[in-house]
């Protein structure tokens, strides 16, 4: 087991190095402090290389911020394809199918008696004159639903591709670093993936006006996963080429 002398003499030799920077030194030290006093020295090794990977982890999060342009255009194209289903639904209402399965019916019952008295009505007859208007409303039923149906598998797009973008976003790891911009990343990861669920307009605006939180919140823990990493690396470098032994039994 590594005694206490080895330890002190890793150390001040880590203290004493010009070439260590100030904060792998910090480094160095916590790799000793955190660890209990019969630990051996391969633990301090590997107490820095699982900082490495947990900050390794922070800033990959932090690097899954969608690009503003991105997302710009992905609102933009949501609000597009819902003003359109919307004008399209006003055209064609929920009575639009029964209205063109009824027409459908109606053409067929004249195309196999001829003219006939209206079996609704009685009151006029089902000519010619009545087949050029009934033809006429059906093909007017069918280009509104499916311009509706066009409408609606617009919106379905543009949604999975607003919805994409935000699933792409990584939640910071539930593990603390130690970086204090972990806390506002978080909350801003919490804010901008709570998504509007029954109004396409409003989904839309949440991402568009949550984006600059996250951002902002994800650019500061890239910032600081990054600076911190490059130290614990550094220390880690300095670790591994200890002449020191590893480990004493």
């Amino acid at each position: 087991m590594a005694d206490q002398q080895l330890r002190d003499q890793i150390l001040r030799r880590a203290a004493a190095d010009d070439d260590l920077g100030a904060r792998a030194r910090l480094v160095v030290s916590a790799a000793w402090h955190d660890l209990p006093a019969d630990a051996p020295l391969t633990a301090a090794a590997e107490w820095v290389d699982a900082r490495v990977e947990l900050l390794e982890r922070h800033h990959a999060a932090a690097s899954t911020a969608p690009d503003a342009g991105d997302v710009e255009r992905a609102c933009a194209a949501m609000r597009s394809a819902a003003s359109g289903q919307a004008a399209a639904e006003r055209v064609a209402d929920a009575l639009s199918a029964d209205r063109i399965q009824f027409l459908e019916t109606s053409l067929e019952f004249r195309d196999r008696h001829g003219t006939q008295p209206c079996p609704v009505c009685a009151a006029s007859a089902l000519d010619d004159e009545w087949v050029g208007r009934a033809r006429a409303a059906l093909a007017t039923e069918k280009d509104a639903a499916s311009a509706l149906r066009v409408a609606r598998s617009a919106a379905h797009r543009a949604r999975q591709s607003l919805t994409g973008l935000v699933r792409a976003v990584q939640a910071p790891p539930a593990e603390d670093a130690g970086l204090p911009e972990i806390v506002a990343a978080r909350v801003a990861h919490q804010s901008f993936t709570t998504l509007p669920t029954d109004d396409d307009g409003a989904l839309a605006d949440h991402v568009a006006g949550a984006l600059a939180e996250l951002s902002a919140a994800y650019g500061a823990l890239g910032t600081a996963a990054a600076a911190e990493l490059a130290a614990v690396r550094e220390a880690q470098a300095w670790l591994n080429g200890l002449p020191f032994p590893r480990e004493q039994t």
